[in-house]
């Protein structure tokens, strides 16, 4: 078409993007000059066009001289159908155009603009198959937009979350807060430590002094520089670094000793025998520790108690039962052959009692392990009384004759045959032949022994003074007395005798018969021997 440009590479195929330019008719005008009706402002092509047939026709109006009305009418009419005609063919450069192609060669342009010798503003719009509507394409811009709107949602958000946490972080971390240092309220900036309170002069603490192990004063102001809590906590690090909120309390420096070199040096407890009475037993006493500290600057040398000592004790008393009747019955020098004829009476009568027996009555003279395991299992305590009473250098009486090795051996032995014919550990608990237990001996057992045994009550059975004479001794009995009799080292028929008599009628007064170890479990030893060395300090 002769006023059709080409259309761009590149161009939208919405024709209204790319409309054909036709020139819009100019309607016809009464002439100013004559009042008459001219048809060449109507006209833009090389011939003049009419309007449609519906347009109404113009009335009052005059034609140019030697033209008719339809002389004028025809020439218009041919004009208009040779526009029409020029209009419903295809552009010149249709066929090559990079987005339409022959399609709009063989289609006739756009879809709703009239084919030839038709009325373009009448003729409705009408989409042929295949070909596109005006804003079919339209989607792509809409999407455009689409994502360049959230592009910039998202930058206001990440905006948004930046400031909002700007403003946390300055909430809970501020450029200057307040603490309390020392009851007052003070204003600080972010990052001070408790050295900055000090430097600053907020508080102003005294140092404390350098001293010798000695405690002579050897620099004023070279101890600690303060002391102090923080929220409560102690600490001595100026460079803490000082929150909000915090509540701190600055006072003056401690004094501070002198680096020295230690050395350790240990006391072995010592020996004391305290008390009276007819139990004794070892309270051990506690390795004593003292430290020898030598400044590196003064050079003194001073002596610092790390651990008090405390000394073995051989503890001496009777038992205290708080008026219960409890008595220990204890046979000495067994077993032998009526051994078990004294079981027997025993065991009539309920009573529990204490064996001290002869180690080589047990297996090596006469073998009598049955019998004392009978009494061990009958819940008699069976202890030593020696291996051998003390024979060769002891005089068969007397143990502190002996030297130390003998004493152990005769102890060690005794115990070995109890374990022997038992089955079961023998107990710690002894008693010397002949109640010969003082001086060196006391120490030199100590490891083997918890206990010796006396007696408050000796019934001198040994001499045989007969069955009531020995009865009568043993009723003569308090709470918690330990009772001395025998089951060997003789004829014992008067023991067993003065046993049927006594022991009716100590039940019938309400006497109970113990063990040693269990009228030793009545008191607290280690309190009665703290008792007894407070009372000997005083």
């Amino acid at each position: 078409m002769p006023n059709q440009p080409t259309t761009p590479a590149g161009g939208s195929h919405n024709p209204r993007n790319n409309p054909r330019p036709h020139p819009k008719p100019t309607r016809r005008h009464p002439s100013q000059e004559t009042g008459s009706f001219s048809a060449a402002p109507y006209l833009t092509g090389p011939a003049a066009v009419l309007p449609p047939d519906d347009e109404p026709a113009v009335t009052g109006c005059s034609y140019p001289s030697g033209h008719d009305a339809a002389s004028q009418e025809a020439a218009a009419r041919a004009a208009y159908e040779q526009y029409a005609a020029a209009v419903s063919q295809p552009h010149p450069q249709a066929a090559n155009h990079p987005q339409y192609g022959s399609r709009y060669q063989q289609q006739g342009g756009y879809a709703g603009y009239a084919p030839a010798g038709a009325n373009p503003r009448v003729m409705p719009a009408q989409k042929t198959e295949g070909q596109m509507t005006p804003y079919d394409d339209m989607g792509r811009y809409k999407k455009k937009g689409k994502k360049k709107g959230g592009i910039v949602s998202a930058i206001v958000a990440v905006v948004i979350l930046a400031v909002i946490g700007v403003g946390v972080y300055l909430y809970l971390n501020p450029p200057t807060y307040n603490v309390t240092v020392n009851g007052m309220t003070r204003t600080v900036h972010d990052g001070a430590t408790v050295g900055d309170i000090i430097n600053e002069g907020i508080v102003s603490p005294k140092p404390g002094n350098l001293l010798a192990v000695d405690g002579e004063v050897l620099e004023e102001g070279g101890g600690t520089p303060f002391t102090g809590t923080i929220n409560g906590s102690e600490f001595t690090d100026a460079a803490t670094a000082l929150h909000k909120g915090d509540t701190l309390q600055i006072e003056d420096g401690a004094d501070a000793t002198e680096d020295y070199e230690a050395e350790t040096v240990e006391s072995e407890p010592g020996h004391q025998e305290l008390g009276d009475g007819a139990i004794h037993v070892y309270v051990p006493g506690e390795t004593g520790q003292v430290e020898k500290r030598t400044g590196k600057v003064s050079g003194k040398t001073v002596e610092e108690t790390v651990r008090e000592g405390r000394d073995n004790i051989y503890l001496k008393y009777n038992a205290d039962t708080k008026g219960e009747k409890v008595v220990a019955l204890t046979f000495d020098d067994g077993p032998i052959g009526t051994t078990p004829e004294l079981l027997d009476v025993l065991k009539q009568y309920g009573v529990k009692a204490t064996f001290f027996t002869i180690g080589d009555q047990i297996f090596d003279k006469t073998d009598f392990s049955e019998v004392v395991k009978r009494a061990a299992d009958e819940g008699h305590q069976i202890c030593t009384h020696s291996y051998d009473h003390a024979s060769g250098s002891g005089r068969g009486v007397d143990m502190t004759r002996m030297s130390a090795d003998e004493q152990i051996a005769e102890v060690q032995k005794g115990q070995d045959a109890i374990t022997q014919a038992t089955g079961k550990e023998a107990s710690k608990i002894f008693r010397s032949p002949g109640g010969n237990y003082h001086d060196e001996i006391i120490w030199t057992l100590q490891p083997y022994v918890t206990g010796e045994i006396g007696w408050n009550v000796d019934t001198e059975d040994w001499r045989r003074p007969g069955a009531e004479a020995i009865a009568q001794r043993l009723l003569s009995v308090k709470p918690g007395d330990v009772v001395l009799m025998h089951d060997g080292g003789g004829d014992r028929s008067q023991t067993i005798e003065a046993l049927k008599i006594a022991l009716p009628q100590l039940v019938e007064e309400g006497y109970k018969f113990v063990t040693i170890d269990q009228l030793i479990a009545y008191d607290d030893v280690e309190a009665l021997a703290k008792d007894l060395q407070d009372a000997a300090a005083a």
